[in-house]
């Protein structure tokens, strides 16, 4: 009995799905319609211009704070905006007596928050050394506490 109501319920699904594709509109001849291409391309628009929007606001945060390099979540590897504002920093850490480079992770976002905060400020520290910072003016401190994913970079003179 179990394996008829199966079966019958298996047919209907199948007879719908038939159903539904019966149900589908022909396709159109194969001349292209006259469309106005003044409304075709405004999504694409839009979309650029979030795009651009979105780009302006990650470089007026980078304009706002280059000392703070936020991460993805799950990454510690540099990214070419990481670069250049570290770039940016270049002159300030190179006059720096002494400079810190904090990472964080937020503990209750990753298992080993601890670790993942050291990597991505010894990656931090590998570019700053390969730019010509003096590795004995770096140190590494991390903060699991704060719900952030990123590095700080702290100059003291």
């Amino acid at each position: 009995m179990k394996r008829s109501g199966f079966v019958c319920a298996a047919l209907l699904v199948i007879a719908a799905g038939v159903t539904g594709c019966a149900e589908n509109p022909s396709v159109q001849s194969a001349t292209p319609a006259t469309t106005s291409w003044k409304n075709a391309p405004v999504a694409a628009t839009s979309t650029a211009t979030k795009a651009a929007e979105t780009a302006a606001a990650a470089a007026a945060q980078v304009v706002a704070d280059p000392a703070f390099l936020k991460f993805d979540k799950m990454s510690a590897k540099l990214t070419p905006e990481h670069e250049a504002q570290l770039l940016s920093l270049l002159p300030k850490l190179k006059d720096a007596k002494a400079i810190t480079l904090r990472g964080y992770c937020y503990k209750k976002d990753i298992g080993n928050a601890k670790s993942a905060a050291l990597a991505r400020a010894v990656s931090v520290e590998k570019f700053l050394v390969k730019q010509g910072i003096s590795k004995k003016k770096l140190s590494r401190r991390f903060n699991t506490e704060d719900a952030e994913h990123a590095v700080r970079v702290e100059i003291g003179n």
